[in-house]
């Protein structure tokens, strides 16, 4: 299975775009900076934020609730790589999608509970609609995540969200 994702991945990239050099520029997919803060729902609920680093690469983090119990926390960071496998036929939408790795920190801090902190990694992969008329942009995404510190199990968190680019 993991072998029919990777192949999957590396023909999807084959398809042309407007650039295929890792340092080119791409046109500008949307209007404001490259920081973006927003809201995101899913696993966690809560703030959501992006920093591009250049047209191919960006950080992103989310903080806030996890779904569970009353009193679940969590906190992700993410490096992700972006690539634009396809055109969407509109000039003012983009889809970028993008794939990579982090960490995740989640807890409970509901003292009825015990307390239980869990931290571990993560791969990361979605998609994002980028407006070129608008300064915000809105993701789905998926992550496996294996939590390695206080309990070796796994989960796979997603989310929905929206982000304002200053």
């Amino acid at each position: 299975m993991p072998a029919l994702i990777l192949m999957t991945l590396a023909a999807a990239a084959q398809v042309p775009i407007d650039s295929t050099s890792r340092g080119a520029k791409v046109a500008p997919e949307r209007k404001g900076g490259p920081l973006g803060l927003g809201i995101a729902v899913g696993a966690p609920t809560g703030l959501t934020g992006k920093y591009w680093l250049g047209n191919w690469s960006a950080f992103q983090f989310t903080a806030g609730g996890d779904s569970g119990q009353v009193g679940d926390l969590a906190a992700t960071g993410d490096y992700v790589l972006q690539f634009r496998p396809f055109h969407t036929g509109a000039e003012d939408v983009s889809v970028p999608m993008h794939i990579g790795g982090g960490l995740n920190l989640g807890g409970n801090i509901d003292k009825r509970t015990g307390g239980r902190w869990l931290l571990g990694a993560r791969a990361v992969g979605g998609l994002s609609v980028l407006f070129r008329g608008l300064p915000v942009g809105i993701y789905f995404e998926a992550a496996p995540t294996f939590s390695l510190i206080d309990d070796l199990t796994w989960s796979i968190d997603g989310q929905v969200g929206i982000r304002y680019y200053r």
